[in-house]
């Protein structure tokens, strides 16, 4: 009864993974739409937006007042409030810094646009690597089931003294072995499930299964082709390319800010009646206009007109860095790329066929007596490595397309 409340379970357990299943597609929608740390990314192009909209601001103007009065109060010199406008004026300096918000603002959005790709890619890996620990959950389940069966067999065939106590209890710890391991590949499992709804945005979603399969992308590119692809789409080079912009703005600007700030004001000035009696005068308005001029005398040091060219400098040499780090990163990825293929074409169905073909052979033997424990172990283990190696050669691969994909800056893949 024990024994049979234990299988019921676990069979339980396995039906339960294929409950509320989730495919590829809907998964890295929701990635796109729901993970926080991208919702939160997001935001950065609407301050950039905002930024940009900061810059268009002159100026403000200044209001001045001042009040004039005699000490000697008994003399009657009169009184004054004289009003005064100024208003600073520069040339270039608005629309140089807008230009500097708006490259800004492009290149907000063209890393949030690296930002997409990066996690994108870490998604798909990630679901990649849930569909290999599903299966290795399978195989382990497998392997519990056949041990299982062995044990049940010869806890009868011990009862009617076909074989010894030893080798019963030795299938019976072999069973034992086999579901723990199973226990553990279901955990494992299950843990990648919850790192897939933490990529979707919702950790306690509760995803119990996910739905696919391993297999071969089995396509055939090109170093030309790829660095084609990339040059048009990847956008961390749009991004530094993006950056030269930038700088260039930013060494307009510098020489903008340069150029003397003029500042022209209006004035108006109240007097009221002067009643001495030595120099009287009557009440009347004054008018003053002016214009400031500074003395440009710090223009002497061209320290930052120096600096901001070196820095168009960097951002070109940088940009170039970065195309020549994207061929090399093409190049490594293309051969792990068909180094994973090969692995992947090493193993076939017919290999497999054959290993759980020996395996059924051995069992059957051994339930009749003809062969050892020992063997059926053995060719448990080589079916086992057989459909893991396998599994895994395919993840790999997979693995392998995904970051081909990456590196050119279009990830365009269905699982």
């Amino acid at each position: 009864m024990r024994k049979t409340f234990v299988i019921s379970v676990l069979l339980l357990s396995i039906q339960g993974l294929f409950a509320q299943s989730l495919t590829y597609r809907p998964f890295i929608d929701s990635v796109m739409n729901n993970n926080q740390a991208y919702c939160a990314e997001k935001l950065n192009v609407p301050i950039s937006e905002a930024l940009y909209k900061a810059s268009k601001a002159i100026q403000n103007p200044s209001l001045s007042a001042t009040y004039g009065n005699n000490s000697e109060w008994k003399k009657q010199m009169g009184q004054s409030v004289e009003l005064e406008v100024a208003q600073p004026i520069t040339f270039g300096v608005i629309s140089a810094r807008k230009q500097v918000a708006k490259n800004e603002a492009k290149i907000a959005s063209t890393n949030l646009d690296d930002y997409l790709l990066n996690l994108k890619a870490e998604a798909s890996v990630s679901f990649v690597e849930a569909l290999l620990a599903r299966d290795l959950s399978q195989i382990a389940y497998q392997t519990y089931q056949n041990m299982q069966r062995l044990a049940s067999g010869d806890s009868l065939r011990f009862v009617k003294g076909d074989i010894s106590e030893y080798d019963m209890l030795q299938t019976r710890i072999e069973a034992r072995m086999a579901q723990q391991d199973y226990l553990s590949a279901v955990a494992a499992y299950n843990n990648n499930l919850v790192t897939l709804d933490l990529f979707a945005g919702n950790p306690t979603r509760g995803t119990k299964a996910i739905e696919g399969q391993l297999s071969n992308p089995n396509r055939d590119y090109t170093i030309a082709e790829l660095t084609g692809i990339a040059l048009k789409y990847r956008p961390d080079l749009k991004s530094a390319q993006q950056s030269v912009s930038l700088a260039e703005s930013q060494a307009r600007l510098v020489k903008r800010e340069r150029l003397p700030e003029v500042e022209v004001s209006l004035g108006m000035s109240i007097n009221s009646e002067v009643r001495n009696e030595i120099a009287p005068a009557p009440r009347y308005v004054g008018y003053t206009a002016g214009i400031s001029l500074p003395l440009p005398f710090s223009n002497a040091n061209k320290g930052n007109i120096k600096a901001s060219q070196l820095s168009i400098q960097q951002s070109q040499l940088q940009a170039e860095a970065l195309e020549n780090q994207m061929v090399s990163e093409i190049m490594q990825a293309l051969n792990n790329y068909h180094m994973a293929q090969r692995n992947a074409k090493t193993y076939t169905e017919e290999l497999i066929h054959d290993a759980e073909k020996i395996l059924q052979g051995r069992i059957y033997a051994y339930q009749r007596g003809e062969t050892s424990l020992i063997e059926v172990l053995a060719a448990q283990e080589t079916y086992n490595d057989v459909r893991k190696n396998y599994a895994e050669a395919l993840s790999q691969c997979m693995t392998a397309w995904i970051e081909l994909q990456k590196v050119t800056g279009l990830l365009e893949i269905e699982i």
